[in-house]
């Protein structure tokens, strides 16, 4: 009773603190540090250094030491301007200074001899000279990640760009990533952004894919199943940047030693800000491949085009509240995809099933062959032909005969010499050629939301939270695209996170990160037409191909 109530009182206090934080802006690890000196090179100690973050107008103030040295830890990625006074100087004002993700941005400022009044103005440049770490890094801006190309609209598949960073961002002939030699995983923006799991293909440092780390807004999202996997992958309308380190990282860096990806995820600012896209894939857009028609390749009868239906969409909208104090941000994407196409196969037909579940009644045999979902997909019959089918076989009307029944249940027939078509051919068909259809559905759905509060002048805490659930079906095309085989896994991905950050004075600020997440599936409740009481059953001896019944198992099918 006692562990009990120890355990609702954490639950209870986890809740009302989770609820006091939502009313409390994200810090991070950005910051802008250096010296002020005078038009000499001589320090000057004391002087008043503020620093306002032009989105949202919030400020934050401090002296110089008696080097001459400021430093704002904690800040957000975003422009910022700095004010430096000091009696006996010219003020100063260094406009537009960008502050790149998770980076400290070094910037030293020099006064000149005047009245305080007087204001200088500078403009400071987006390319500075990296100085205050040894890191080699790169960090994505909102509008490459905008504007440059990236197979599913993945903001990871630019991490290859970073220097000391190595991928190929090959694709294969289905559209999906082609991994390293000797590595495994499930395969990066195969599902756009709705991947369960993200394995990127890329190595920094010469370091393994199992060695890279993910964080999102400065807490992990790394998958605990598969090394170098990312369980959230955020939208690009979600992102503001995305810094890469590739080698010499920061001691709180060591949990891994690949590549550092670090995205920062887009804040409101006192300005409404808005997006909106949409993407439309369709057979009825696409040409047609007159290839297989001039070669008559595998009996297909005609030219090909590809035969995706593909549907991506989504936005984002953000603003503040209340001005310069409580700011948030929504994004959305979702996906839907409905794609049948067509391919060659060999099947059984519907009079050979019920003859064998007719000989063999009772039967595990019979129980298999009557299953429901059990006839394939059939869109077309093809020519009949014995050509490349071993056994005996002869030209029956729209199929092959191949054999007959034999024998009873549980004595085996020798196939190959004695009796190679069981009682003999009958006159029957027994399998035909025919066109069988593939189908995939995939329904995908993205929704980012952050909420920024400056609850003090010394007080800030930021909110985040992604959740993506999915739907996909995928037919069997090795069980000849049998309803019964179909893999239907339905997932859903969240992953919530909270900052909170004191400064407590000029030279002490103290930082809280905290994160949840979480992805799961149940295949096993998810396919109804799988029958789980039933083995996987193939049939052998056909050129080429097997005929195979039952949904499909292996290390991971059905996965829980």
């Amino acid at each position: 009773m006692q562990t009990k109530l120890k355990f609702t009182t954490f639950i209870v206090s986890l809740f009302i603190l989770t609820v006091f934080t939502l009313t409390a802006h994200a810090q991070f690890k950005a910051g802008v540090q250096g010296t002020v000196t005078d038009a000499g090179g001589g320090v000057i100690a004391g002087a008043k250094v503020t620093l306002t973050n032009k989105e949202t107008n919030q400020t934050q103030q401090t002296q110089t030491s008696g080097d001459g040295f400021y430093r704002f830890s904690n800040l957000a990625p975003g422009r910022y301007t700095i004010a430096v006074e000091q009696q006996g100087f010219k003020k100063r004002l260094v406009n537009d200074l960008n502050v790149d993700a998770e980076a400290v941005r070094g910037q030293d400022i020099s006064l000149d001899a005047g009245v305080i009044s007087e204001v200088v103005t500078v403009q400071a440049g987006d390319v500075a000279l990296q100085t205050e770490d040894a890191n080699i890094r790169k960090t994505l801006s909102t509008d490459e990640v905008l504007a440059l190309p990236q197979a599913g609209r993945d903001p990871y598949e630019l991490a290859r760009l970073a220097p000391g960073v190595f991928g190929a961002g090959a694709r294969g002939s289905n559209g999906n990533s082609q991994g390293f030699p000797n590595t495994s995983g499930p395969g990066g923006s195969n599902n756009s952004i709705f991947a369960t799991e993200n394995v990127q293909p890329i190595s920094a440092n010469g370091q393994r894919v199992s060695s890279n780390n993910y964080q999102i807004d400065g807490t992990s999202v790394n998958s605990q199943t598969w090394g170098g996997g990312a369980v959230i992958t955020p939208s690009q309308e979600s992102v503001k940047e995305v810094q890469v380190t590739s080698s010499t990282y920061s001691a709180e860096d060591g949990r891994n030693s690949g590549a550092q990806i670090k995205v920062v995820s887009q804040n409101g600012s006192n300005q409404v800000h808005g997006s909106a896209f949409f993407k439309l894939d369709d057979p009825k857009l696409n040409s047609f491949n007159k290839l297989p028609k001039l070669i008559g390749t595998f009996n297909t009868g005609g030219p090909q085009r590809v035969e995706r239906r593909y549907k991506s969409y989504g936005g984002s909208f953000g603003g503040a509240i209340v001005k310069d104090r409580l700011f948030y941000f929504v994004s959305y994407e979702g996906l839907k995809e409905k794609t049948s196409s067509t391919f060659r196969g060999l099947v059984e037909t519907a009079t050979f099933r019920s003859a064998v579940a007719a000989a063999r009644s009772g039967t595990l045999t019979a129980k298999v062959l009557s299953s429901t979902g059990v006839a394939p997909r059939v869109s077309q019959a093809l020519t009949a032909t014995c050509s490349g089918i071993f056994t005996p076989c002869a030209v029956v009307g729209g199929g092959m005969d191949v054999g007959s029944i034999t024998g009873t249940y549980g004595t085996y027939v020798p196939t190959v010499s004695t009796s190679p078509s069981g009682g003999g051919l009958d006159g029957i068909a027994d399998v035909q050629w025919v066109q069988l259809q593939r189908l995939a559905a995939f329904t995908g759905n993205q929704l980012n939301a952050r909420v920024d509060y400056q609850a003090t002048q010394k007080d800030r805490i930021t909110f985040t939270s992604y959740f993506v659930p999915n739907k996909a079906t995928t037919s069997n095309d090795a069980a000849q695209s049998r309803p019964q085989a179909d893999i239907n896994s339905n997932r859903f991905t969240y992953a919530l996170g909270f900052i909170y950050a004191r400064t407590i004075s000029a030279t002490m600020t103290n930082e809280g990160r905290f994160n949840i997440t979480r992805w799961g599936y149940d295949e096993t409740k998810t396919n109804p037409l799988a029958d789980l009481t039933l083995p996987r059953i193939e049939v052998e001896g056909f050129f080429g191909d097997r005929l195979r019944f039952g949904f499909p198992r292996d290390l991971n099918t059905p996965g829980i």
